[in-house]
């Protein structure tokens, strides 16, 4: 075997070695559910209850430059007179990551699937701006974090913004995140017609990660 052959396998092997310690780096997953504790204003009339509603998301982060990272959520949100299911989709970019804070911004486009307002049926596309950012509580594996989508299009505005803590619990292959805070929706639906269109909700939620 001469030189250029045993050269050639040796970096092959060292290559290989370092796939596996840098594919952490390289790709990143996050998952997760929340369970939501909300109650829920509908033209400015608060419903008497709180509601339960559930949400789901995932993420991908890579390496690869330009290309933005892509997230998306689900929530199912049922209050009574009004109930849609509403899905994210988010891309954005890492402007800071390190241990000590985190920050993203990017755009979403919401979906509102199978609505009803009152009575009226819809189904509808909203753009927003998104942000989030996460602060690393020093020699703990305590952060907090918060994330918003708002936007204003075609007379329709909507806030969906969350802010809370995590704990960190770290697992042979991956984090897992204990999560809780607080989280409104002020929605003002310009396309519903037979009525103001407004709809607010806000309460805790608690939840669970897991980060790959």
């Amino acid at each position: 075997m001469n030189k250029l052959t045993i050269s050639a396998v040796a970096a092959a092997v060292a290559l290989s070695a370092a796939v596996p310690a840098q594919a952490a780096t390289l790709l990143g997953v996050k998952a997760g559910a929340d369970a939501w504790f909300a109650d829920a204003k509908i033209n400015s009339a608060s419903n008497s209850d709180s509601d339960t509603h559930k949400s789901y998301y995932v993420a991908l982060e890579h390496f690869i430059p330009l290309v933005p990272n892509v997230r998306l959520r689900y929530a199912d949100v049922d209050a009574g007179t009004v109930s849609f299911g509403q899905t994210d989709y988010t891309a954005y970019y890492e402007i800071l990551d390190n241990d000590a804070i985190a920050f993203d911004i990017g755009v979403t486009l919401s979906k509102f699937n199978a609505g009803k307002f009152v009575g009226e049926s819809f189904s509808e596309w909203q753009p927003n701006l998104y942000g989030n950012v996460e602060v690393g509580l020093p020699m703990t594996p305590v952060s907090v974090f918060g994330d918003l989508n708002f936007g204003n299009y075609d007379g329709t505005s909507t806030v969906d913004g969350q802010a809370g803590v995590k704990w960190t619990l770290p697992l042979i292959a991956a984090d897992l995140n204990l999560r809780a805070g607080y989280r409104v929706m002020d929605y003002d639906f310009d396309f519903i017609k037979q009525s103001e269109g407004k709809v607010k909700l806000d309460g805790w939620f608690a939840g669970v990660e897991v980060d790959f």
